[in-house]
């Protein structure tokens, strides 16, 4: 599988990686900007900017993918630290550990796992359980979704404490892309638009 090929990749190059001590930091890589020279040959240097431009000339869907999949991860793992900051200032106010709160406040909010829903779920992804039965499938079918809805329920959670809360705010931009519209490629709306709907055959 794709996923257990990576996981060996990233486990056999971080096998050389110093360790930090228990309870210290790894020590972090100085960030490199586009200025930043990534390269030396014969005394030509090679600019961050320049290796990102070729990239995005040589294979700029891949490009798309990579940046789109570093942002989504940031933004799910700001939303989780958001989440975490509304619910221990709710619990502070309501004065409570953050643990309890939670548990308290999603017990109001956390749907109960049936028979019912097992079965139905079973049925919609019998075609993945590989001639196995409910029987077989029901406890691991029913921690699956007993999980899934507690995260539905924090979800939730989180959203009616933003709606009381007015100092959120995301700053974190999205990825965008700089597209080159020729004068002969089929286009939708005014030249003078802010956005523009570009249509290729060939787009994968």
């Amino acid at each position: 599988m794709i996923v257990c090929g990576l996981l060996t990749l990233t486990v056999l190059g971080c096998s050389n990686a110093q360790t930090a001590p228990a309870g210290q930091s790894a020590p972090q890589a100085p960030t490199q900007t586009q200025e930043s020279v990534v390269a030396e040959v014969a005394g030509r240097k090679v600019t961050m900017k320049e290796l990102d431009d070729r990239w995005q000339s040589a294979d700029p869907a891949e490009r798309a993918r990579v940046t789109q999949a570093i942002y989504q991860n940031r933004r799910n793992v700001l939303d989780q630290m958001i989440g975490d900051m509304l619910i221990e200032e709710a619990a502070k106010a309501a004065g409570m550990d953050a643990a309890e709160y939670t548990k308290q406040e999603l017990a109001k909010r956390l749907q109960p796992v049936t028979d019912a829903d097992v079965q139905q779920f079973f049925e919609a992804n019998k075609d993945r359980t590989q001639g196995r039965t409910l029987e077989q499938l029901q406890g691991p079918m029913r921690e699956f979704l007993t999980n899934q809805r507690h995260q539905q329920a924090r979800a939730q959670l989180v959203e009616d404490l933003k709606k009381k809360s007015k100092g959120v705010r995301v700053l974190l931009d999205p990825p965008r892309q700089t597209i080159t519209v020729a004068a002969d490629d089929p286009y939708v709306g005014p030249a003078t638009a802010a956005v523009t709907i570009v249509e290729y055959s060939d787009y994968q």
